[in-house]
């Protein structure tokens, strides 16, 4: 078992705390079917960066922000089937208010109606891909969820299931665990890798304290 303490908690939102692969992928053809652009091009860029990025660096003829609004409504239309990754809900409804947040590249709104879908809590602090100038592997959101909660980044603990994500987590100066076996980073920031969240558990020994256990099965 691996334990350590920290202040605050912040989480990346697709493919960590909920399993939206499939249907990003599915709205994501369906765009690129629309606007004569190969999948495979689209799906070999960065993961986890935000759509708008995306669209820039692949199709630098379209209007990337009006693009990528109409993903975030197809996106939203399209959660009837959203999943949350195992053990996420009962983890987060122990973390009082005010200790965790999210960091996402998706936008607010889509964000939102994510974890409506998958019957999660809301944070009180919500960074999305509307709230920031530079999206992941920038560290911008992860800066801004910290101050937002009002913790530096050093007693922070991100999680993320990307290599963009993980990267940006790690340059804001958060330590990280990855959440899946899709991230192949490899640094001395990182403290763990989970498969999901049963393998994690969360103890409270004081109010400023939160002390992360993971439990390999």
């Amino acid at each position: 078992m691996m334990e350590n303490v920290f202040e605050a908690l912040i989480f990346d939102l697709d493919g960590t705390l909920v399993d939206s692969a499939s249907i990003i992928d599915r709205v994501m053809m369906e765009w690129c079917s629309q606007n004569d652009i190969e999948f495979s091009v689209l799906k070999s860029s960065v993961h986890s960066s935000r759509t708008e990025d995306t669209i820039r660096n692949i199709a630098p003829n379209l209007d990337a922000r009006r693009e990528a609004k109409k993903i975030e409504i197809m996106e939203r239309d399209s959660l009837v089937e959203l999943r949350e990754i195992p053990g996420a809900s009962s983890m987060l409804q122990m973390i009082p208010d005010g200790r965790w947040a999210i960091a996402t590249s998706s936008d607010g709104a889509t964000a939102r109606a994510k974890l409506a879908a998958a019957k999660l809590p809301h944070p009180s602090v919500l960074i999305g891909a509307d709230n920031v100038s530079s999206g992941k592997p920038n560290p911008e959101a992860y800066l801004l969820a910290a101050k937002s909660l009002g913790y530096d980044t050093s007693a922070c603990l991100a999680f993320e299931d990307s290599d963009t994500g993980v990267r940006s987590a790690i340059a804001a100066g958060c330590r990280v665990v990855i959440v899946g076996s899709d991230c192949k980073t490899s640094h001395e920031m990182i403290y763990a890798t989970i498969e999901d969240f049963a393998e994690l558990s969360l103890v409270f020994p004081n109010a400023s304290s939160i002390k992360v256990q993971i439990q390999y099965t």
